[in-house]
């Protein structure tokens, strides 16, 4: 037989192996305790029919196995009374049990011997009672014990029944042996039946002794540890159970837990039965389910205990007698205070700043979607806030301290605001207000006194900071009607007060709205200049001062309009930027310098200047590197101007980049120095090739003497450090011999030169003369050559602040 067929006989299926030795265990120890008073019984009918057939003389050789059965019971007997006394360890158990069996299996094969034996010499009438006897011997298997023990003895009983009856001649007999071997099948397949229930039993009482031991620990651990309490009331809702713990949650002993359990969990706080007017009170969806006796799970009320409000969760349902009478409820209580007030900071985080403790984004538009929803006409004032000199702040002194200076306006704003308007803080240093009207004076005055509080200067731990504030103000219904309109206008507002020096506020007009429709166009445009040519480039000379010569070019990026004319570079410029299309700018203004370059003496190089937007691009130095390489001109003849501000306010991929263009091998120049902070650090930062000293300290140095000394400690610094320094902007000759005395290197200006077309630079080099009668290498021209530069300098001179210009 397969394995398979075997545990399905023995039912070990049903067993999990880890429980097998302790039900096999148990069975035995059953077993024995019947196998005691079995043996005596067996003996007894035994000792009865070896008399009653010796009366009658009818036994010849039937004494030997009635010997062999009467030992074979009463070593039975004695293993009985050892057996616990060897089954101490698991594999003594098992030998014992094999011993068992063993006894068994012999106490069959004895009484089927025997009574076979005898049915020999028995008359027909005695046959019957032989047979009758090995019947009920083959029936004691079916409730004797285990499976294994029941088998060995019911085998050798059915094979000595069925020899019985070949003995006494009943073999021939279909009735006989149809009635017999049906008997014995329906013992063994009774026995095999019994067997598994009582095993699946055996099984289900000890998993039921594990799980009911399991929820006495757990009971116990909840009564005593628990967070939760178990609660009981009778059928008027009455209080019968009281644990300790719900004593504890309820800071009342025991005695006092008595009477109707909600007027209990409202402790007299009569507040709590007006916080639902229309449905009586915080109790009543739990009334109506008590009343209605219907299971409920985790209702949230309120309640009342000594004195403090505290929030519970109550769990319960109805309970019946055997009868299906209702006796009252059972259930399970928790204190979910702090959960419940936790759910209540995480709904307010949800809606406030959690840095300043402010409306959030999200808060805020909520306020003002409903504020513009709930009238036709809908009156308020929205003002956008933008700090003025925080990031500075922040990049100079941390983050930590950052974080103190937008708490502090916080709290600032709300003391020049009133309770009726709500501020937010929409994410970094930006702030939104909204006022429930849209009184021009109102917002404006209030606008005023943000201004003046916030620009007061902040101590923190002996470090002070000044920073300052500019909004711009949008009024509902006159500047729009929705969020999104007001949003727009409010922020085109707050530009226009940037442009006015920051520090103020600005009212929104329509105008703004005109010029922001206008950058669009251009923005449209600057695509269609890009596709039809309409950029182009001039070159302003850089001059060497100790040889009055050209040295080399700064290339400037023009626009010729096909409708507006030339546009100044500060009107598309930013709008380029802001678009994504500076980079295809540059290139275009890069390649136009590197093949006019390759024409030119290998003495002159070409500077152009590089957005920040721009500055920050990954593939930057590819493209500047495939530009270069088209040209075939080398990289140290371009030089990149970049603004010290751009260093200093990008990210780290500008430095990555600035060092790549000088693996490169092109030379970085540091554009209009001086205009920006931390001058210093910026020079540190990375080694610059040269050093221009922005125009604005060049256009007095003949007449404040402010800027002088300036000028001298640049260019004394710059020698320091190794740089060359240009000066822009020289429009005199008392300007230029000043640097001269101050030994810098080059200068740029109208006193030399205009910025030119390529053409005019080529016939520069080609003739060695300018269009003002400048030598290429030759020194200063003489008055006439001054002359004709000053007729060709435009009265108000485009300002030229970079290569874009």
């Amino acid at each position: 037989m397969s394995r398979q067929f075997i545990a399905k006989i023995f039912s070990l299926d049903v067993v999990p192996p880890e429980l097998r030795l302790q039900i096999s265990r148990e069975n035995f120890a059953v077993r024995i305790r019947l196998t005691r008073g079995a043996c005596a019984l067996g003996a007894t009918v035994a000792t009865a029919i070896e008399v009653e057939f010796n009366n009658q003389g009818q036994l010849k050789f039937t004494t030997f196995y009635f010997i062999g059965l009467i030992s074979n019971y009463f070593i039975l007997f004695l293993t009985t009374i050892f057996w616990n006394r060897y089954v101490n360890t698991d594999k003594n158990f098992i030998k014992m049990k094999l011993f068992f069996n063993f006894l068994i299996f012999m106490l069959g094969s004895f009484w089927s011997l025997y009574l076979v034996s005898i049915i020999k010499t028995s008359a027909a009438t005695q046959q019957a009672l032989i047979l009758s006897i090995i019947i009920g011997l083959i029936s004691t298997t079916i409730s004797s014990g285990p499976l294994s023990s029941t088998l060995v003895f019911w085998l050798p009983l059915t094979l000595g029944s069925f020899c019985a009856i070949d003995v006494s001649g009943h073999m021939q007999s279909p009735a006989f042996v149809i009635s017999l071997s049906g008997y014995t099948a329906l013992v063994f397949f009774t026995m095999v039946f019994l067997n598994r229930k009582m095993l699946e039993r055996s099984v289900n009482e000890i998993n039921l002794a594990k799980t009911g031991e399991t929820i006495r620990i757990l009971l116990r651990d909840f009564e005593e540890n628990a967070s939760d309490w178990l609660w009981e009331t009778n059928t008027e809702g009455e209080i019968k159970h009281v644990s300790p713990r719900f004593a504890e949650v309820a800071r009342q002993p025991p005695s006092a837990i008595q009477g109707d359990l909600l007027a209990f969990m409202a402790g007299g706080d009569h507040t709590l039965r007006r916080v639902r007017p229309a449905e009586g009170d915080v109790f009543e969806p739990l009334r109506r389910r008590m009343i209605a006796r219907k299971p409920f799970r985790d209702m949230v009320m309120p309640v009342n205990m000594g004195g403090e409000r505290r929030w519970w969760s109550m769990t319960g349902k109805p309970v019946q007698d055997s009868s299906g009478r209702f006796i009252g409820y059972r259930g399970v209580g928790s204190d979910v205070t702090a959960v419940h007030r936790s759910r209540e900071r995480i709904a307010y985080l949800a809606r406030h700043d959690s840095l300043t403790d402010l409306a959030n984004r999200t808060e805020f538009n909520n306020v003002l979607t409903l504020l513009l929803s709930e009238s036709a006409q809908p009156s308020a004032a929205l003002l956008c806030l933008d700090l003025d000199q925080f990031k500075a702040v922040n990049d100079s002194y941390g983050h930590g301290l950052g974080d103190s200076v937008l708490r502090a306006v916080a709290h600032r704003i709300r003391g020049a605001i009133r309770d009726r308007d709500v501020a937010a803080r929409l994410g970094g240093d930006e702030f939104s207000i909204v006022l429930p009207s849209d009184d021009e004076f109102e917002a404006t005055a209030i606008a005023d006194r943000i201004i003046d509080r916030v620009s007061r200067p902040y101590k923190f731990d002996g470090v002070t900071v000044e920073i300052g504030v500019t909004i711009g103000i949008a009024l509902a219904p006159r500047d729009g009607k929705t969020p999104e309109t007001l949003y727009r206008n409010a922020d085109l507002a707050l530009y226009r007060a940037k442009d006015a020096g920051r520090g103020t506020w600005r009212l929104f007009d329509p105008t703004m709205d005109r010029q922001l429709q206008d950058r669009r166009g251009l923005q449209r445009d600057i695509k269609s200049a890009l596709r039809n040519d309409q950029l182009f480039v001039e070159f302003q000379p850089v001059i060497e001062l100790a040889t009055r010569s050209v040295v080399g070019l700064e290339a400037l990026v023009r626009w010729k309009h096909p409708d507006r004319d030339i546009i100044s570079p500060g009107d598309f410029i930013e709008i380029a930027e802001r678009s994504g299309l500076i980079g295809a700018i540059t290139a275009f203004v890069l390649s136009e310098a590197a093949a006019l370059v390759a024409q030119l003496p290998s003495f002159v190089a070409v500077a152009v200047n590089l957005s920040p937007l721009h500055l920050r691009e990954a593939w930057l130095v590819d493209q500047v590197s495939e530009i270069i390489r088209h040209a075939g001109v080398a990289p140290d003849r371009i030089e990149f101007e970049v603004t010290e501000t751009a260093v200093l306010e990008t990210e780290g991929r500008t430095i990555d980049n600035l060092h790549r263009l000088r693996a490169l091998g092109c030379r970085i120049a540091i554009d209009d120095f001086g205009t920006g902070y931390s001058s210093l650090a910026t020079l540190s930062r990375f080694p610059f090739d040269r050093l221009k000293i922005d125009r604005s300290f060049i256009n007095d140095l003949e007449n404040n003497a402010a800027d002088a000394p300036i000028v001298k400690a640049i260019i004394d610094l710059s020698q320091t450090m190794g740089l060359r320094v240009t000066a822009e902007g020289v429009e005199t000759e008392r300007q230029a011999d000043i640097l001269t005395r101050y030994q810098c290197d080059d200068i740029q200006g109208f006193l030399y030169s205009p910025p030119v077309r390529k053409a005019e630079v080529l016939q520069l080099f080609k003739s060695g003369q300018t269009i003002t009668g400048l030598s290429v290498g030759c020194a200063v021209p003489g008055p006439a050559v001054r002359q004709a530069t000053q007729a060709r300098r435009p009265q108000q001179p485009m300002p030229q602040h970079s290569s874009f210009e």
